[in-house]
């Protein structure tokens, strides 16, 4: 059968419409059905600057099922906007994430799949040298063990740090700081505090040692932050002495001990009220509203010593121990069997 030519561009008309109209979301998109479009501006977080232009801004896609990561890589125009498209769609498991470097800091913003279907904020600041910005709103020491037989006392310090400013504090480390002029954040430890452990969600940087304590040299954001750190120190006799310099203030500092450890004895801190977490209950001693580098001496008496079992036994595993007591032990030995002898004499002799 032979359609009139009409029909046939009639048809041909209808087709194409029905195609571009099923497509036609992507096409606007400039994407297929297997890509995604992911949008957003840089916004400058730093009271009365202008968001930044002509900055770099890298989208990482991580691939859960191969490892892969794909970087795409786009810049902000005049107002800070960005976009990326024909981005393969995140499936399960995969994931986004939006990074920028900016006033010598790495900003990231990691996406969902709910993140993409509206115009991203990524918000940058400005940078200041001044760790004036930084305080600690709370800081928790934990007496986390205590080993008598060796005299060594095992502590935890956890930190909430807060940049209450609308900067990002990045220490400068090209140049060695004068004395009292530091950039970065320090903490000080007990001069004998070996075992040093270092905790935070700061990223970048890393740990130095300072005087008599040590300094996370990363980037400080404005908001809330955290920090630990862990270590252990001896002590002479039943007694331990130390001075927290808090460097960056203490609004609240709390020393907590496990009621299971004894009437262990705290100097320079006020009593507080104790409570329990699980099956382990606290006793706590504080202070408040402590200036930067004010400091506190603090002081524990009490601690338990070794025993009798525990002085006796630890020197059998040391060599020094046999030098001088395998003499005194062949001695006695010798002494036994001497008058084991003149014992039996006797009894030789009558028979």
């Amino acid at each position: 059968m032979v359609y009139p030519r009409s029909l046939i561009t009639a048809f041909a008309v209808a087709m194409t419409m029905a195609i571009l109209l099923a497509i036609w979301p992507s096409v606007l998109h400039g994407q297929s059905p297997d890509t995604v479009s992911v949008t957003g501006t840089v916004v400058n977080g730093t009271q009365g600057v202008d968001a930044p232009s002509g900055v770099t801004v890298l989208l990482h896609r991580f691939g859960a099922g191969s490892g892969s990561v794909d970087t795409y890589e786009e810049t902000t125009d005049d107002g800070g906007a960005f976009r990326f498209d024909r981005v393969p769609a995140v499936s399960d498991g995969d994931s986004l994430a939006l990074a920028v470097d900016y006033g010598e800091t790495r900003y990231t913003e990691v996406l969902s799949q709910s993140d993409i279907a509206e115009p991203v904020a990524l918000t940058v600041y400005e940078f200041t040298r001044d760790v004036g910005v930084v305080t600690t709103s709370e800081q928790s020491i934990i007496v986390a063990g205590i080993d008598s037989a060796t005299r060594r006392m095992a502590a935890v310090q956890l930190f909430t740090l807060e940049n209450r400013s609308d900067t990002t504090l990045v220490p400068d480390l090209s140049a060695p700081p004068m004395i009292g002029q530091f950039s970065f954040l320090r903490f000080s430890l007990p001069a004998a505090a070996t075992d040093l452990d270092v905790s935070t969600n700061l990223v970048g940087g890393e740990v130095i040692p300072v005087g008599t304590g040590f300094a996370i040299t990363a980037p400080v954001p404005p908001g809330r932050h955290q920090a630990s750190f862990t270590f252990t120190v001896p002590y002479e006799g039943n007694e331990v002495a130390w001075r927290d310099n808090t460097l960056q203030g203490a609004e609240s500092l709390k020393l907590l001990i496990p009621a299971e450890f004894g009437n262990i004895g705290v100097g320079g801190l006020e009593p507080d009220e104790g409570f329990s977490v699980g099956e382990v209950t606290y006793r706590a001693w504080g202070a408040e509203n402590l200036a930067p580098g004010a400091g506190v001496s603090i002081t524990l008496s009490g601690l338990p010593e070794p025993t009798w079992i525990d002085r006796v036994g630890n020197p059998l595993s040391e060599a020094r121990f046999w030098f001088g007591a395998l003499p005194i032990m062949v001695g006695v030995a010798l002494a036994g069997l001497l008058g084991w002898g003149i014992w039996r004499r006797p009894a030789a002799s009558a028979g």
